[in-house]
């Protein structure tokens, strides 16, 4: 099925889908998004150029609760124009589906979904390279089931499955499966403590140029901190191994390299909310399957803010920060990114945001962008 078809697909999706399923018991959410952004140096290069963005993103939630079943449908297309690179122009279906179900002592889930999106929407975290107008479609399948072993123990235990295809081939057609084992134990009501083993295999293939096997283990030991209502802080630490065997083609030949890598996994993250403020902390170090054929180490820092000054109006900030040991080329993005929200009506709500974006190649240099959006999202 090519993209448009894909795109009508979707479209219809969105109109036809909610009707059939009201009729079984499910809740729809329904919104609209549209705004116009201004980016004064669209490319990320040393020579700017600058781009109006133009989005509108319909959007339908369906939801089926019951006491032992759960189920949430997601569907949603994204139309985006820009006036300097109509190249990069784009109508990108999503749909995701999460399903769980719960017995006395165990709880199956099940999520699955399908996107398309423009491989230049994912940049700052995957390879910097903003002038690429390919297009990745990203299928998912994630099955998990967690048993209550005793009134204070869980075992988790979960597969993934991530496929990644790419229109053109400057990017590395890849999946990655993963098979997990997680342990949860209650010490008290406030703390917990985790455990959790994960083997997971990355296969890459770029027609003609090279192709790349990974086989990477992760294990962690972490906790759960939930002081109060209010504040929830968790946290882990662990080690990574993984071994790689990369077939590179030149010409008639084909070099076989091989190598090994080990390291420290980190995650720590916290949530404090408040009457009229929320805050929020990430910090990781972990390893990423990227689209460049190469399972990267990446640091990551993430902070949100926001505060609620009336029950119409709110404003925050949300920061992000990456680095990325490649074997290609290191990166390291910023991200600042202030915002204002009014609600105008009931289901009307005005959204504008200033999105500062720096980004620092190891052979290009570092850029930079200022980019402001002003856009309105109705819920029907």
């Amino acid at each position: 099925m090519n993209k448009i078809s894909k795109s009508i697909a979707g479209a219809l999706l969105l109109v036809t889908f909610p009707a059939a399923s009201l009729a079984a018991g499910w809740v729809a959410d329904f919104s609209f998004d549209a705004d116009a952004a201004y980016d004064d140096n669209f490319l990320m290069s040393d020579t700017e150029q600058e781009s109006w963005i133009y989005s509108v993103k319909p959007e339908v939630s369906l939801i089926y609760l019951t006491p032992v079943v759960t189920s949430e449908l997601d569907a949603k297309l994204a139309v985006k124009r820009y006036s300097e690179f109509d190249q990069f122009d784009s109508e990108d279906p999503a749909f995701s589906w999460k399903n769980s179900y719960k017995r006395a002592r165990s709880t199956w889930s099940m999520d699955f979904g399908y996107r398309e999106s423009s491989q230049r929407d994912f940049a700052e975290e995957d390879t910097g390279q903003f002038d690429s107008n390919t297009i990745v479609e990203t299928v998912y399948v994630d099955p998990s089931v967690v048993f209550r072993v005793t009134e204070k123990d869980d075992l988790g235990i979960s597969l993934g499955y991530t496929e990644r295809d790419y229109d053109a081939d400057d990017f590395s057609d890849n999946e990655n499966e993963t098979v997990g084992l997680n342990w949860q134990h209650k010490v008290d009501e406030v703390l917990s403590t985790t455990a959790n083993i994960s083997v997971s295999k990355y296969q890459a293939d770029r027609p003609n140029i090279n192709t790349n096997e990974t086989d990477y283990e992760n294990i962690t030991v972490g906790f759960i901190y939930q002081y109060s209502e209010s504040l929830n802080i968790n946290g882990s630490t662990g080690y990574f191994q993984s071994d790689s065997r990369k077939r590179i083609i030149s010409g008639p030949a084909v070099v076989i390299v091989d190598s090994e890598n080990t390291g420290l996994l980190l995650n720590l993250g916290m949530n404090y909310s408040q009457e009229k403020t929320d805050w929020s902390l990430s910090l990781s170090r972990g390893l990423y399957p990227s689209s460049q054929g190469d399972v990267e180490e990446r640091d990551s820092l993430g902070i949100g803010f926001e505060h609620r000054f009336t029950t119409r109006s709110s404003s925050g900030i949300n920061v992000s920060w990456y680095n990325t040991n490649s074997v290609d080329n290191d990166r390291e993005s910023i991200n600042i990114s202030p915002y204002y929200h009014y609600r105008l009506t009931e289901k009307l709500t005005l959204q504008t945001s200033y999105v500062f974006r720096s980004f620092d190649r190891q052979l290009g240099g570092e850029v930079d962008s200022n980019r402001v959006k002003l856009g309105l999202r109705y819920s029907f």
